[in-house]
């Protein structure tokens, strides 16, 4: 006759917390890997949209026509429109400054490199820069005066702080004989 194990019974709850436990890790393992994988689809998003402007950029600047900003009737430069299609939970997409040189969240305005780079920051991510050639790029924020853009402030860059679809204009422009990229937006942050 077979002898009885009383002992098993005990086990079931023992089991039954173990397994509970090994679920909840693998789920937080999953929802962790799904959040660091939506920071890493967004930044390359970003990154992606910025690349294919930088594109158009390029072409602007190598066979471009500057409009000379210290004439009045001055005819435009050549421009180039290009509409962002950014991620929701975008932080910052700043042109020609570092909006947040601290980290602490609450956004500058200036210029970092006489406006020759790129940062951006998603939200929980970290902050990527994009180092340009100071020789081609040097991006200004406009502001519309008299149907005209101009320079709003010759030490001041653009920061686009709002994800979805945003269209912008980039104008090739030049000032006391310097080059400039013109952006025909102003993001209403004052120095």
């Amino acid at each position: 006759m077979k002898k009885i194990d009383n002992t098993a019974s005990e086990m079931i709850p023992i089991r039954l917390i173990i397994s509970i436990a090994v679920m909840a890790a693998i789920a937080l393992m999953l929802a962790s890997g799904y959040n660091n994988l939506s920071i890493t689809l967004s930044e390359n998003q970003i990154e992606n949209q910025y690349r294919t402007l930088e594109s158009k950029l390029y072409t602007m600047l190598a066979s471009g026509i500057s409009r000379d900003m210290d004439e009045i009737n001055a005819s435009d430069g050549t421009m180039r429109a290009h509409t962002f299609d950014l991620p929701d939970n975008m932080i910052y997409l700043a042109f020609g400054i570092d909006p947040d040189p601290s980290n602490t969240g609450e956004l500058s305005t200036g210029l970092t490199d006489d406006g020759s780079a790129v940062f951006y920051k998603v939200s929980n991510g970290n902050k990527h820069v994009i180092w340009l050639s100071e020789d081609d790029f040097r991006f200004r924020e406009g502001n519309n005066t008299d149907s005209k853009w101009i320079i709003n402030n010759a030490e001041q860059g653009f920061i686009l702080q709002n994800g979805g679809k945003t269209p912008l204009i980039f104008e090739l422009v030049q000032k006391n004989n310097e080059k400039y990229v013109l952006i025909h937006a102003n993001d209403n942050i004052n120095p």
